[in-house]
Formats: structure tokens, C-alpha cells, sequence
């Protein structure tokens, strides 16, 4: 059954509606009332047309969601959602208009129309519907998101990549050699708690993980990664070291005295993946080596030249500062980089609520570029693609008169431009980062110190959206 025909017989059943006032309030007795109820991780967020019940995902775990719709026509219809499929579809355009083209699960069809992508299931929903759903998603989708980032947060995460390993959840922290992991391994069964009371019988070996305990209060667990096409991990040459998530850990911190596992966080409680790391390269690994170095003739230049340190947050060989504590102008450049990488993959328009201020700080920073720059040619190039619907064909191949006082100006359009619309085409976004990013890498800058302060202070709810997206989002699509 094409699309086409449920599309015009859905059409003529609305006109037939909208024709007959005394049906449509016969039809609306249907609706549902709505509410907003949340019990522990599950919520459920009612609006006429819409209802969706989420559970909400728990430290890194994984949620779902039911859609239910009031129409009659849709009455049987229960749309199941993983937690795949919440991320991966729903979460770009949070709190924009249906009719703005952000958001990936919807393709206006007409004026009063639109066709939605749930999952594996389309339908065709009126513009009441359609409304009532994207309330009732952005809902479920800010408390998703909220949790997801606070789970991030409080665990220090963010920096080291994620891993599905063996049905489990972890982060890599870093690698070792085959002949390093077999000592931490030998020396946390050696000092294992029950075994005696000094200061480093603190372990507990579990298969192959390492738990860092006391027996009551668990700190850690440490595992290495699996490859699923070998039986043994020592057929690699590499051993990564993954700090898990042990999720019944953490639920029976909430059943005890603390009313939540977040409470438990610190060096007498739970370890973040930072301060486990941190632990392991710095206390851990050197207490084995010099604990075994003479009884085996080790090296342990050889031990440590095997350890591959993985920096997240590294760029261009040396650790990135945050951004609150950018003082030189390059130092943003990371963080564009990172926003130009999102924009560029990005498909939909995007809200202008977050680049408006975007635009005109940055446009304000490298206002006083020194007018020597090089690559004038490709700022004008990018900047005429923003004005002149992106086809090669309308940008002037004369590029004699250009300058950066030219650049300037048409920055200041798109300045006053973004100001007078509510979404922004993400291809004119990436466009105008790559232009900041290239006079800043190559410009001779005058700024203030309010300029610098102010373009960082609208760097930092963006750069934070699209870490988000890139960690969360696309790779669920």
C-alpha cells in the first residue's frame, strides 16, 4: 500500500472532520487527559492526541519507550521504541516546530500533515498529532538526555571511549602489555582482602576482571577487553584496561543508607573512570612492577614502553584547556574543530537559539584580524556558499577586489541574518565555523579580554550539544 494513498484517504477523513464540527467534538471525547507522572525511572507524559510511556535508562543502561494515539483510527497502534531508537531519532530538535525540518523522524507533507518515522513503523499524523507528539518527545527526551549527561558527569567519562563489551558496559581507559596484565592480575589475587590487612589488600579477582574492594565498599572494576573472535585474551597483543559499570553495585547503594549512588562517589566510595585511571598508571602499575621487578628479572623500561596512554581530550599532541579557562585565542580552536566535525554530519536544520550568539561573538572576536591574513579566496568562497544557495556556478571566480574587510562585512550579514530567523541550514553553520576556525589558525587577532570571555560563554552550550549528539546520537543511527 504506497504512501501516497494512505496519505490522500487520511486527507479525506480529516476534511470530512473539519466539515462537520459535531463530529469532531464526538471524536475529541477520545482524547486523553493530559499529565506528566514519573515513578523512580519510569515517566509518562500525556497530551491529547499522544501519550508515551519511557523507562528511563539507569547508570549507562539502556531505556525504552511505548507511543499510544487517541485518534480512532490509530486506537490499536502501540509503538515500541529501544533505546536505540529514542537516541538515534528523536533527540535532535528537542523544543523546535515540526514544520522547522529539525528533527529526523518527521517530513512535513502538506500543510496540515505530516509522515513520522517511528522505529520501523511510519504513520501519517495530523498537525494537532504531530504537535502533541513532539511535546510529549521533548519531554521524555530532556529527562533521557539529562540523565545520560549526569551519568557522564558524575562518573568522568566523557574523555575515554565507550564499549559494549560482552553485554557489559565500560569505558577504555588505556592499554598494556600481555606480560603487565598477568602481573596486575597475579599481584591482585596475591593481596587479595581476605587474605590479609595492609593497605594494599584491597582486591578481589573475579574470571579475569579485577575488583578494587574492601569487601564492603566496592571502588572499582577493571577488565580487559574481549575480542569475540578469540577464545583467550592473550592471542592479542595489546591488553586494554576497561573501567565497567557494575550496575548491581549500584543499585544496592540505593537500597542501603544513601538515596542515591551518586552520594557514594569519591576516593572512599565509587571511583570515576578519571581518579581509576589516574590510580592505576600512578600507584597501581608501579607498586607491581617494583613489587615483582628482581623476584622475575623485569624490565621496567620494557613494561612501561608497552602501555598506550589514550588522551580523549588531547589535540595536537598536548591536553586541551577547558574552556572557562581559555586564555589564548587558538586555545577554542579544539572545541570548533569538534562543532565543525558534528555540523558536518548533521542532516537536519537546527534551532538558531544556540548559533545566534555563536555567530555574533565570534564575529565580534575576529573583528581586528590584521587585513595580511592568507586564504582570503577561501573565506569569501565559503561565506558567498552561505548567500548563494551553495552552487558553484553563482560564486565569483573574480577574486581581485576581496579582502578580509569584505570577509567582515558578509560575516556581519550572517550576523543579522541569523538573528531574524528561528533554524539555520546546518551546511551554512559548517560553513561559518570552518571561515572562524581558518582566521583564527592563520589571522594575527587584536581581542579583548570581554571579546575572548563572551565568545566562550556561547562556545560552551553548543560545543556541549554536539559532544553529546556525536557521542549519543549518531552512532545510533
Amino acid at each position: 500500500m504506497s504512501n501516497s494513498w494512505i496519505n490522500d484517504k487520511y486527507n479525506l477523513i480529516e476534511n470530512i472532520i473539519r466539515c462537520y464540527p459535531d463530529l469532531q467534538d464526538v471524536l475529541e471525547i477520545y482524547n486523553f487527559e493530559p499529565s506528566i507522572k514519573q515513578e523512580g525511572c519510569r515517566l509518562v507524559v500525556v497530551q491529547p492526541k499522544v501519550a508515551i510511556a519511557c523507562k528511563l535508562p539507569k547508570t549507562f543502561g539502556e531505556g525504552n519507550c511505548q507511543i499510544n494515539f487517541s485518534n480512532i483510527f490509530l486506537k490499536g497502534l502501540k509503538i515500541s521504541l529501544n533505546h536505540q531508537d529514542i537516541l538515534g531519532q528523536l533527540m535532535t530538535g528537542i523544543n523546535t516546530q515540526p514544520h522547522w525540518g529539525c528533527r529526523q523522524f518527521l517530513k512535513q507533507l502538506d500543510k496540515n500533515n505530516f509522515e513520522v518515522y517511528l522505529g520501523k513503523t511510519t504513520v501519517i499524523l495530523s498537525e494537532l498529532e504531530t504537535l502533541d507528539l513532539c511535546l510529549c518527545i521533548d519531554t521524555v527526551c530532556q529527562e533521557y538526555k539529562k540523565l545520560i549527561i549526569k551519568f557522564e558527569n558524575s562518573l568522568e567519562t566523557w574523555d575515554f571511549e565507550f564499549l559494549n563489551v560482552a553485554n557489559s558496559r565500560g569505558f577504555l581507559l588505556f592499554s598494556v602489555g600481555q606480560k603487565l596484565w598477568k602481573l596486575m592480575q597475579q599481584f591482585a589475587d596475591e593481596f587479595d582482602y581476605t587474605k590479609g590487612k595492609s593497605e594494599w589488600h584491597l582486591f578481589h579477582n573475579e574470571d579475569i576482571s579485577i575488583r578494587v574492594s574492601r569487601g564492603i565498599c566496592d571502588h572499582t572494576f577493571i577488565s580487559p577487553r574481549i575480542d569475540n573472535s578469540n577464545f583467550s585474551i592473550w592471542s592479542q597483543d595489546k591488553i586494554n584496561i576497561i573501567y565497567f559499570i557494575n550496575d548491581v553495585y549500584l543499585q544496592s547503594l540505593e537500597r542501603g543508607k544513601v538515596t542515591s549512588w551518586q552520594q557514594d562517589i569519591g576516593l572512599r566510595g565509587t571511583w570515576t573512570a578519571k581518579y581509576t585511571k589516574q590510580w592505576l598508571l600512578e600507584k597501581y602499575i608501579p607498586k607491581v612492577i617494583n613489587y615483582y621487578l628482581d623476584k622475575f628479572q623485569l624490565s621496567e623500561a620494557e613494561l612501561l614502553s608497552e602501555i598506550i596512554n589514550y588522551q580523549g581530550d588531547a589535540y595536537g599532541g598536548k591536553l586541551r584547556v577547558q574552556i572557562k579557562e581559555i586564555n589564548e585565542i587558538r586555545d577554542l580552536l579544539p572545541y570548533l574543530h569538534d562543532i565543525q566535525s558534528w555540523l558536518h554530519i548533521y542532516k537536519e536544520n537546527i534551532a538558531t537559539t544556540l548559533l545566534q550568539s555563536y555567530y555574533q561573538t565570534f564575529t565580534d572576536l575576529i573583528r581586528n584580524t590584521d587585513s595580511s591574513i592568507i586564504g582570503i579566496d577561501y573565506i569569501m568562497r565559503n561565506l558567498f556558499r552561505m548567500k548563494w544557495k551553495n552552487t558553484q556556478e553563482e560564486i565569483p571566480q573574480d577574486s581581485i577586489r576581496w579582502n578580509f574587510k569584505y570577509a567582515l562585512n558578509y560575516l556581519d550579514e550572517q550576523v543579522a541574518r541569523i538573528n531574524t530567523i528561528k533554524y539555520e541550514n546546518s551546511l551554512k553553520a559548517d560553513l561559518i565555523t570552518r571561515t572562524f576556525i581558518w582566521i583564527i589558525e592563520n589571522g594575527k587577532i587584536s581581542f579583548s579580554q570581554a571579546h575572548l570571555n563572551t565568545a566562550k560563554h556561547a562556545l560552551q552550550p553548543l560545543w556541549e550539544q554536539s559532544r553529546f549528539e556525536m557521542r549519543h546520537v549518531f552512532i545510533n543511527r
